[in-house]
């Protein structure tokens, strides 16, 4: 009978046989881990799986590009929000759409604390914030996203028609940019003088107001000049000088001249700083603006509709004017996807934050806002922004006509088909589906059925919860494994056992997270 020192070593060279997972992975042809990341936008997997793979309701929310309308989303954390998000995005950009994603805030939010002068850790400064963060401040930030977009692009010579834009398209998209580009690699105005090289917008103006100020203000000398000589020639000559109607001329002159050029500088410095100081969610720097606006006519600047304060309705107006520029670029619609608000510093979470920062966004004229699809991913916190609401905040925010989802909920079958394609996505290049591993229920033993796999999805509820589950399951199994199993050893597949200690273990996490978290 062997000793305690025999069963010791036989124990050690067992755990010094464990099996790596890459080793269980390579067995069943997969080049990586399926399961392994549990944030959307971080998932290097999801790119990889079909964009068919996805909730029920995605075709529900995604809606028509050629007729956009809103959409919004309830859900849990790990429900799968960013992945319908992303999915959404990747379908967009085959489709004539233009599409940015509205998933962080702190930035905009920072610059509301400081238009509003409220100090970064004051005790009511997060709730300030977002009482004081309105419609106009939304409008604001989305087509600061969009101009950014767009005019980098056209600065990148992706969109060369830019140069076939009307005149009044293009001073349009100038002042845009003056207002909303934002970007670390570029100074107003090196964007400014990009931008109206693009576009090919030149105008004399400048050069002839020079040109005429330099004539006025030689003129004006010569006239002074004269009334020097003039007054010189009558005093050798002893008599009255008549010179001063020549210096009262020159002197006039050069007033007017220059009185006229610091005037209208100061009028175009002041019409930019109002505008730019009401974009409260943007830093910007008036003078590219101030240096734009003369070189427009004034029918131009007084059609610019810049804004000079709160009101929403000068916002709309260039949300339309913006809109109508990307259809000139061949976009059928502007898709704004919004999501990850709970993950923004100042909002930290907490439904009583994140409430009043989306509730502007329900109003009825922004959600059916021609050309615009609104689509909003929402922590199910905040469905009682929908499910409490009063008769008359219905009628505002009309949800109705948003394809709304209560609460992203999926099924067992949904989570084992999304699984199967992200184990598809990770299989050895030119490994065939008739091959062991193309199926979820290819690894396990053959007292694990497909209703068994889709019953424990589905108890889990979530894609993070049972996609966790499934990695989690597969790295513990194959640690239990020898390094030297045999090829065609059934110990490669999972046990029951094995699946119902996990399946157990990950139920009681899963109503633990739901109790904290939501």
């Amino acid at each position: 009978m062997p000793g305690p020192a025999l069963h010791l070593a036989s124990a050690s060279a067992r755990r010094d046989r464990t099996m790596f997972p890459h080793t269980w992975r390579r067995h069943w042809s997969l080049d990586e881990d399926p399961f392994v990341q549990e944030d959307a936008d971080k998932d290097p997997v999801l790119r990889r799986v079909p964009a068919e793979a996805v909730h029920s309701s995605f075709d529900r929310l995604y809606g028509s590009v050629e007729a956009p309308g809103p959409g919004v989303v309830f859900g849990e954390k790990g429900s799968g929000k960013s992945s319908l998000r992303l999915a959404m995005k990747r379908r967009l950009d085959e489709e004539r759409a233009f599409v940015v994603e509205y998933i962080e805030f702190d930035s905009f939010l920072s610059e509301a604390r400081k238009a509003d002068r409220l100090t970064p850790k004051g005790a009511k400064t997060s709730r300030r914030i977002v009482e004081r963060f309105g419609l106009s401040d939304h409008v604001d930030a989305m087509l600061s996203l969009g101009t950014t977009k767009l005019v980098d692009e056209i600065l990148a010579r992706q969109r060369p028609e830019a140069g076939g834009l009307a005149r009044k398209q293009k001073a349009t998209l100038l002042a845009l940019a003056s207002l909303y580009y934002r970007s670390d690699g570029r100074s107003g105005d090196e964007v400014d003088r990009g931008l109206r090289r693009a576009l090919r917008f030149r105008s004399l103006r400048p050069f002839l107001r020079g040109a005429a100020r330099i004539l006025g203000t030689l003129l004006g000398a010569g006239l002074l000049a004269v009334s020097v000589e003039v007054t010189g020639a009558a005093e050798l000559l002893g008599i009255e000088p008549a010179g001063d109607a020549w210096t009262w001329a020159g002197g006039g002159l050069l007033a007017f001249i220059w009185g006229e050029a610091l005037v209208a500088r100061l009028v175009m410095r002041r019409r930019a700083a109002v505008a730019t100081k009401a974009v409260r969610v943007v830093p910007r720097d008036p003078d590219p603006l101030a240096g734009l606006l003369p070189r427009m006519p004034a029918s131009l600047r007084r059609d610019l509709a810049l804004p000079d304060g709160a009101a929403p309705g000068t916002r709309l107006l260039l949300l339309q004017r913006f809109i109508t520029l990307l259809q000139e670029f061949g976009a059928e619609s502007f898709y704004v996807l919004m999501d990850r608000i709970d993950e923004a510093t100042i909002l930290s979470g907490r439904a009583e934050l994140m409430r009043p920062f989306i509730e502007p966004l329900l109003e009825h004229r922004l959600l059916q806002f021609e050309g615009l699809a609104l689509k909003l991913f929402l922590p199910i916190e905040l469905s009682r922004l929908y499910l409490g609401a009063s008769s008359q905040e219905l009628k505002s925010m009309r949800l109705d006509k948003a394809n709304s989802i209560p609460e992203l909920r999926w099924s067992g079958q949904e989570l084992a088909e999304v699984a199967t394609q992200r184990v598809r996505a990770v299989r050895s290049e030119g490994t065939s589906l008739e091959q062991p591993g193309a199926r979820l229920v290819d690894f396990f033993d053959d007292e694990v059925g497909e209703k068994d796999i889709r019953e424990a999805l589905g108890e889990l509820g979530t894609p993070r919860l049972a996609f966790g589950f499934l990695g989690a399951l597969f790295a513990d199994h194959a640690r239990e494994l020898d390094d030297d199993l045999a090829q065609e050893s059934p110990e490669w597949r999972i046990p029951r056992r094995r699946f119902e200690i996990l399946r157990a273990s990950w139920l009681d996490r899963a109503r633990g997270l739901r109790r904290a978290l939501n």
